[in-house]
C-alpha cells in the first residue's frame, strides 16, 4: 500500500532576510499552536512531506521541529509521528484558580505564616564589624590562610566531576565528613564516626538544625548569662522557653 503525503495548509507571514529559515519556521508553528489553529494532540506531517509541500530543505523543517520539541511544544512518538503537546509550556507557568474571588473575599484574606515564622527574628549580629577576640559567632578570620585556601579550591574545581556539581548527601560531602571524623578522633580524642558528622554553613545553621531535631515547643532550655544571643534566638524561634543561668562571679 502506497503511503500518501499529508498536506498541511498554513498562511505564511513574510520572513526577514536576517532570520534563519529554521527559526522562522519555529516561530510560524509556535504561533499556530499558541493561537489554537494547531490544537493539542494534532498530528503534524512528516518532515519530508512538509519540506516538499513548502519547498524548503528537510533539514530546515527538522531543525524547527527539534527546537519546538526541546521547548515542549511538540512530542514525537517512534513509529507514529509528531504531535502537538497536550500541555504547553505556557500552561506550566500559570497558577490556576478554581473560582474567581470576589472583592469582599480578597479583603478578608491576609498573608499568614507559621508559628515558627512569627517567632523567628533577624539576627543583627551578622552585620560587618572588625574582627576581635572572644566574639562567639566569628572565628579568627584574620588568621585564616586565604591564599592557600584559594589555591586548593581552584585546583579541586578544575577537576570537579559532573556528579560533584549535581550535589551530595543531605548530611554533606562524604569525603569531607570522613576527614572531619578522622581529625576529631586523632587530634581531639572524640569518639565519633562519619554517620554522626553533618556539614553546615556556620554556627547558626548548626544551632537551628540541632534545635529543630531535639526541641519541641514548650521545652525549657537553660543558657548561661551572659551567653550567645544567637543561640537564644534559635531556641525561642522553635518555641522553647529559655531560662538564663547567671555565671558564678
Amino acid at each position: 500500500m502506497t503511503k500518501r503525503a499529508t498536506t498541511f495548509g498554513l498562511v505564511l507571514p513574510p520572513r526577514h532576510s536576517a532570520m534563519p529559515a529554521y527559526r522562522w519556521w519555529y516561530a510560524v508553528l509556535r504561533a499556530e499552536i499558541l493561537e489554537g489553529r494547531l490544537r493539542s494532540g494534532a498530528r503534524l506531517p512528516a518532515t519530508r512531506d512538509f519540506a516538499r509541500q513548502y519547498r524548503f530543505s528537510r533539514g530546515t523543517i527538522v531543525g524547527a521541529f527539534e527546537l519546538l520539541k526541546s521547548e515542549g511544544y511538540l512530542r514525537a512518538t517512534v513509529g507514529s509521528g509528531t504531535y502537538v503537546s497536550t500541555i504547553l509550556p505556557e500552561a506550566l507557568l500559570q497558577a490556576t484558580r478554581a473560582t474567581t474571588p470576589t472583592a469582599s473575599t480578597q479583603r478578608k484574606k491576609h498573608l499568614t505564616v507559621s508559628g515558627y515564622g512569627r517567632r523567628v527574628k533577624l539576627f543583627s549580629s551578622f552585620e560587618s564589624r572588625p574582627s576581635r577576640a572572644f566574639r562567639p559567632n566569628v572565628p579568627a578570620l584574620d588568621l585564616f590562610p586565604t591564599t592557600l585556601w584559594a589555591q586548593i579550591t581552584a585546583r579541586r574545581l578544575r577537576r570537579a566531576s559532573i556528579q560533584l556539581l549535581l550535589g551530595c548527601d543531605s548530611m554533606g560531602y562524604g569525603p569531607l565528613r570522613n576527614a572531619v571524623a578522622n581529625y576529631l578522633s586523632s587530634s581531639r580524642g572524640v569518639n565519633c564516626n562519619v554517620g554522626q558528622i553533618a556539614i553546615v554553613s556556620g554556627v547558626q545553621e548548626a544551632l537551628d538544625l540541632t534545635a529543630r531535631i531535639v526541641l519541641n515547643p514548650g521545652d525549657r532550655v537553660c543558657m548561661e548569662d551572659p551567653g550567645y544571643v544567637g543561640a537564644r534566638m534559635v531556641y525561642e524561634a522553635v518555641g522553647a522557653k529559655v531560662t538564663a543561668m547567671r555565671l558564678a562571679e
